[in-house]
């Protein structure tokens, strides 16, 4: 999981940016914690940015695009620190899991671990469904507030009646996850956001011009938006 905070690089000097409107596209996978504390953390920057009165018109467009961290995932349930301890051993797994729920107490976040860990892929492909509805980042607050605080894994049953809870229609979300629909698409926007060198997540891109890696604070996306604007 991407924790560390990389350099802000500048991408294309030549890509034009709309006067007082910032968008941000976001590369993130549902299982990563550091992904929704840096949701949480933006949308403050946001608050904060938009509350001062030289900002007010600026207007923000977010976009949230997949990334899985590890697409070889069983879709068979597993826990989540039997998953942690494989990944980083078990002496290092209860170190990481103490300290994200301290980082994540400060976001009011409560972080939990218990409860499953699943194959991503149908996660993205409900926010993949759910943005041709209109319901984009509520389906990602609800996908991680049902993961890390709630012990829900992403499993179908799971996702339907998360999808439900946000406005979507609960026929046509069990018909779309029986299919592949989606498959491809989110496969693709995966393989897009390698191709532009996401190597972990989460990613910030702001208005294709800058990008930030990792958890920022507040106070590093309200300089980004100063340079963005």
């Amino acid at each position: 999981m991407q924790r560390s905070v990389q350099l802000l690089r500048k991408m294309s000097s030549t890509a034009a940016s709309t006067p007082k409107k910032i968008k941000i596209d976001i590369v993130s996978d549902i299982v990563c914690p550091w992904c929704y504390i840096g949701k949480i953390r933006l949308e403050k920057a946001i608050s904060s940015y938009r509350s001062k009165p030289e900002n007010k018109d600026v207007q923000f467009e977010v976009n949230w695009f997949p990334y899985q961290l590890d697409p070889s995932a069983s879709k068979t349930p597993i826990p989540k620190m039997t998953n942690y301890a494989n990944k980083f051993g078990p002496t290092r797994a209860p170190l990481i899991r103490d300290r994200m729920i301290k980082v994540g107490e400060a976001e009011g976040i409560h972080f939990k671990y218990g409860g499953n860990i699943v194959n991503t892929l149908d996660s993205h492909r409900l926010v993949w469904f759910a943005t041709r509805k209109g319901k984009q980042d509520e389906m990602v607050t609800e996908l991680f507030k049902n993961y890390f605080e709630e012990d829900k894994c992403g499993e179908i049953p799971t996702l339907i009646e998360s999808a439900v809870k946000v406005g979507l229609d609960r026929e046509e979300v069990e018909k779309f996850l029986k299919s592949d629909e989606g498959v491809q698409e989110v496969q693709q926007e995966i393989e897009r956001a390698k191709l532009q060198g996401v190597q972990g997540v989460p990613n910030f891109t702001f208005n294709e011009k800058f990008v930030l890696s990792g958890a920022q604070e507040p106070s590093t996306f309200e300089e980004v938006f100063d340079k963005t604007v």
